[in-house]
């Protein structure tokens, strides 16, 4: 015997003693505390007890309320569930379900009872017959193969399935449950539950993620191209053309700054100004470079540099941040003026 059925058993007892303990109802969450199981468990027992008719669930407000019942029709019984429900016997025959089970795949109650499941008609039950006509296939949809499994190994099982393409696509969640008659033998009971708007929803979140994503990926490519462009600019141009923070450390420069200051682009980024300046020029160029920050305003100066002397025009303009309009940094073009300074 299963190690699983004599547990399972028990923590049935455990909860009808419970349930008895306290004629006047209890909620899954009470049990689930007093039986110390989760409450999942507990609410799969007590779909087991309810369908045999040995629990009545009453509704109370927002919650769910269970107590120990009289004998009960199981049709009546079964129909207090949201979801759809079948029981099957051993061998697979449909032996009670409720009235949403019928609605949903369109049945006749007098016509499928006491059928095998695989000659009603529905996708969770189809089967296809393969070359060798004693050797059964099954669609994707069918649930038949874990119900076989789910019966034979005397085990729970959650499975979920799908039929149907594009927006004509079911998706169900189903629930076996090996269940115990009063006559002592045995059958599992299926709950269905619909989650197709659950995954179409979840698939229209991919979508979109994925949407983002492109358009993250084109937006990145469109930045890295304009980069790309803007420092071809400043490389063809004559001028020193250089971006510093805050800190007066460079954070862009053209080819003609590393061309005058002679160090490559790696050595200069990063470093402050006055690593390469005297103290004099350093200086000055905090004095322009604060007041384009206090100011948020461009600032032009003249300034004279190297032996033999030249003369620039130095034109510090303000970067500033897109949504708060606070200067970020400070783009410095420094142009060469000595031959209109003579």
């Amino acid at each position: 015997m299963n190690s699983k059925t004599p547990r399972k058993n028990g923590n049935i007892r455990e909860i009808k003693q419970v349930l008895e303990d306290n004629p006047s109802g209890m909620t899954i969450r009470d049990i689930s505390r007093e039986v110390d199981l989760n409450r999942n468990s507990v609410a799969k027992y007590l779909e087991i007890l309810t369908i045999s008719g040995e629990v009545e669930r009453k509704r109370i407000g927002p919650a769910k309320v269970y107590s120990l019942s009289e004998k009960v029709p199981l049709s009546a019984v079964l129909d207090y569930s949201d979801d759809s429900i079948a029981v099957l016997d051993k061998s697979m025959k449909l032996v009670q379900a409720n009235r949403n089970f019928f609605e949903s795949f369109n049945l006749e109650k007098e016509e499928v009872l006491g059928e095998s499941v695989d000659e009603i008609g529905i996708p969770p039950f189809e089967r296809n017959e393969g070359e060798d006509e004693s050797v059964p296939a099954f669609p994707s949809g069918s649930v038949i193969p874990e119900i076989q499994s789910a019966l034979n190994e005397d085990e729970e099982r959650n499975v979920e399935v799908s039929f149907g393409e594009g927006s004509d696509a079911c998706y169900l969640e189903v629930d076996m449950i090996p269940t115990t008659f009063q006559n002592g033998m045995t059958g599992i009971t299926l709950i269905f539950k619909d989650i197709t708007e659950r995954k179409k929803a979840r698939k229209q979140c991919e979508k979109y993620r994925e949407r983002l994503e492109e358009l993250v990926k084109e937006r990145t490519e469109e930045v890295r191209r304009t980069k790309e462009r803007l420092r071809s600019l400043i490389n063809a141009s004559d001028d020193s053309i250089y971006m510093v923070d805050e800190d007066y450390r460079y954070v862009l420069v053209n080819e003609e700054l590393t061309r005058r200051i002679d160090a490559s682009e790696n050595e200069i980024i990063g470093e402050k100004f006055e690593f390469f300046h005297d103290e004099e020029e350093t200086e000055e160029f905090r004095k322009k470079v604060g007041e384009v920050f206090e100011t948020g305003k461009t600032v032009k100066h003249r300034h004279s540099w190297e032996d033999p002397e030249r003369h620039f025009l130095r034109t510090l303009s303000p970067v500033k941040h897109t949504e708060s309009d606070d200067v970020e940094n400070v783009v410095v073009v420094s142009k060469d003026v000595t031959t209109l300074a003579k």
